[in-house]
């Protein structure tokens, strides 16, 4: 029996599992958070004349090695607002985001013994432990290239920081209805699905400083938004009698030669255009069958895994990742999570898990529990001076969420962390790992390394970022490292930075919800 995912269900999915992305270390959650909705939800006006708008706070984290990706947190109460406008209108949502030619649909059937329709977001994925739809998206690719000898892979430069928030009255109306509508409110045929667009739009804007350009990355709502406005984009794309299929804004592009694959460019940058978006013409590709290819990825863990034990599927997922295949250290990292460390290859294991973090701090997380598992095994002296070496480096380079991961996992394992380290951490602009470092100082002491003098420049600069704050709000981007200092007093209550607080954090401090678990 399929159970539908409904506006209840909804709200409780997406601020459990959607308000935080991936990226951010597990002590980062929404779960008490969604656990008070039915205290805090009645405190959430839909009026769309919001006068007071909200910044985000943000991790800047690793895209290439020449670019990064901003990752934000939004303000819980224009979160939660925009999270209730979409639950009230749950159905239209689902009906506004569908696309035959989407693999990366709104929402996931969860079949065991039963199928529960769920939001599709990597954290609840996790959570569940439910099966990847990976292959299956492979298959569906393959069902749709059937006479088909070229493939084009195209995709959608700086996505999310493109999309223009008025487009999203344009996607549920089509761009010429909704801008008819907007200067004559004709045809009144539409007025609903507009007025839906247009609140999405308000909403959408107050979690970013009422911005019209760009969407904020992060949380779940906004990948709705985004399979909103490109299903529409699909549509157009149909309309020109493209063959596709399309993760996210990849896009697989199916044609029968490599002369209609090129000539088909214009066409697809217009059709975008359309929406004040433009190809990525540094990752379009033209390939020749066969191209869509099923690894067997898990067969060569095993091989690997007989031959040289735990190095061996280290090693097999370099030899992958180089070769492309995008997921090889992930799943190794969860192959081998139960898989302890042979004594005897410690010295080449670890330099290589942490080579593995630096390569892609998404995998920090899954090192972390490997490494935490582990960790009798390891001499954590030893261990101690490499991450907080490495962590140095990524504080001298502003590296934000490498800085977050070394921090996350000196905490997680226990290990030491130099004084030079903790005050540049309170120099730095990072409130995500400010939080957990002040964590370790207020409740792990034992776990700094440092003389009386240093524990004393500590403390000054523990003073000097409390100072800063002053004159910062719950609005504002620094809202997380606010909240989280009234709620865990890291600091004294004569150092502790005041803060104009409104009826929903009141509420929220009342309640005791954190968003940190110390």
């Amino acid at each position: 029996m399929h159970k539908k995912l409904d506006g209840k269900n909804f709200i409780d999915q997406i601020t459990r599992y959607g308000y935080f992305a991936e990226q951010f270390p597990d002590c980062f959650s929404s779960e008490s958070f969604a656990d008070n909705l039915n205290n805090l939800l009645p405190l959430i006006s839909l009026r769309k004349a919001q006068k007071n708008t909200t910044a985000p706070t943000t991790l800047s984290t690793y895209k290439n090695d020449i670019s990064r990706r901003v990752l934000s947190v939004s303000n819980p109460e224009a979160f939660l607002r925009l999270s209730k406008y979409m639950r009230d209108n749950w159905d239209e949502i689902v009906n506004a985001s569908k696309s035959t030619h989407s693999l990366s649909p709104i929402t996931f059937i969860r079949s065991y013994n039963s199928s529960e329709e769920m939001i599709n977001c990597e954290s609840i994925r996790e959570k569940l432990k439910a099966k990847s739809d990976f292959v299956e998206g492979i298959k569906s690719c393959i069902r749709t290239s059937l006479g088909y000898k070229y493939r084009l892979k195209v995709d959608i430069t700086n996505c999310y920081n493109s999309f223009y928030t008025h487009s999203i009255t344009w996607a549920i109306c089509g761009k010429d209805l909704a801008k008819s509508y907007f200067r004559t409110k004709e045809p009144v045929s539409i007025q609903s699905k507009y007025e839906m667009g247009d609140c999405l739009d308000s909403f959408i804007r107050q979690q970013k400083n009422n911005e019209t350009n760009g969407i904020i990355v992060g949380p779940y709502t906004s990948r709705i938004i985004s399979e909103i406005i490109l299903a529409r984009i699909d549509q157009l794309m149909s309309d020109k009698g493209l063959k596709f299929k399309r993760y996210v804004d990849d896009y697989k592009m199916y044609f029968r030669s490599e002369a209609q694959a090129q000539e088909s460019l214009p066409v697809i940058e217009k059709v975008l255009n359309e929406f004040n978006l433009t190809l990525n013409t540094s990752k379009t590709e033209i390939e020749k069958y066969p191209y869509e290819i099923i690894s067997q990825i898990k067969d060569s863990y095993e091989n690997s895994k007989r031959v040289d034990g735990v190095f061996g599927v280290l090693n097999t997922a370099a030899q992958l990742h180089s070769k492309g295949e995008k997921g090889a250290y992930k799943y190794a990292l969860k192959y081998l999570k139960d898989e302890p460390i042979p004594i005897d290859d410690l010295q080449i294991i670890i330099p290589t898990l942490v080579n593995i973090m630096l390569l892609d701090p998404r995998y920090g997380k899954y090192v972390t529990k490997y490494l935490k598992k582990n960790i009798t095994r390891i001499r954590t002296d030893t261990l101690s001076l490499v991450i907080n070496r490495e962590l140095g480096c990524s504080l001298q380079s502003e590296l934000q969420q490498e800085t977050l991961m070394f921090v996350q996992l000196i905490k997680d394992l226990d290990l030491t962390i130099s004084a030079d380290n903790m005050i540049n951490i309170m120099r730095s602009d990072n409130d995500f790992a400010i939080i957990i470092a002040l964590d370790i100082w207020n409740n792990h002491n034992k776990s700094v390394l440092r003389t009386k003098h240093e524990a004393r420049l500590i403390n000054e600069s523990i003073k000097a970022l409390m100072h800063s704050l002053n004159g910062e709000k719950l609005s504002g981007a620094r809202w997380l490292l606010l909240y989280e200092l009234h709620i865990h007093k890291f600091v004294s209550d004569d150092l502790l930075p005041p803060v104009d607080k409104n009826d929903f954090f009141k509420k929220m401090l009342e309640l005791q919800i954190s968003f940190y678990n110390a």
